[in-house]
């Protein structure tokens, strides 16, 4: 598996040639209802294209905002195991959605690129920190690339971004695995999955995968 030439920006309407982990969907629309304004925004797909992937639902939540709780959804991604560097000190990953492509070569010389953006449905209140980020993963498991995308602490506990570009151009050969990540995130130390950290689901949009000359 690699990025899929035939559906690089989820045209097929699904995610044929990628493997996901929890609550995801390939959209036309997306209404953003925020949850600190009466505000909604009307997002639609990067450029000319009709389609684009969702990471973790938000609006599968429950009159709280907390996640519903069904047998028949897929359950959420487990992302304890992700922890970064922030301005206050160290967030770690809770749960939410991954996004993966498989067996991806990146020639030294070739650039990655894709467009992303982040829908914040969680305050920054309580060490609460919901994030994005894009990791490259050698086949050795090593991390060869992470980028954080974006945090609720960026956005000052709320909102949402526009559609931003990102590029990468490894230094030399890449083989391994891009993955995509959207997660409830707290800067606890150390970290407690309660109610509250779980609550409210915020979500990474992605759209326009693919690979190009440096």
């Amino acid at each position: 598996m690699s990025i899929p030439s035939d559906n690089n920006t989820f045209s097929l309407g699904d995610f044929s040639g990628y493997q996901v982990d929890g609550r995801c969907k390939v959209v036309d629309f997306f209404d953003y209802h925020s949850p600190f304004s009466t505000n909604v925004t009307r997002i639609k797909p990067f450029g000319t294209g009709h389609y684009f992937a969702l990471l973790d639902d938000p609006t599968l939540v429950d009159a709280n905002g907390s996640r519903l709780k069904d047998p028949a959804l897929p359950t959420p991604a487990d992302t304890s195991g992700i922890s970064f560097k922030d301005d206050f000190g160290i967030t770690s990953g809770i749960d939410g959605a991954i996004l993966e492509a498989l067996d991806v070569s990146i020639p030294k010389g070739k650039r990655l690129q894709f467009r992303w953006r982040f829908l914040c449905y969680d305050t920054s209140a309580g060490q609460i920190n919901d994030f994005s980020l894009f990791d490259a993963i050698f086949d050795s498991g090593q991390l060869a690339h992470r980028k954080v995308l974006a945090q609720s602490s960026d956005l000052s506990g709320g909102g949402i971004t526009g559609w931003a570009t990102w590029n990468w151009q490894p230094e030399a050969d890449f083989h391994g695995t891009l993955r995509w990540v959207a997660s409830n995130g707290t800067q606890q130390n150390p970290p407690v999955a309660n109610s509250s950290s779980r609550a409210r689901p915020s979500a990474l949009l992605l759209d326009s995968i693919r690979m190009l000359s440096a």
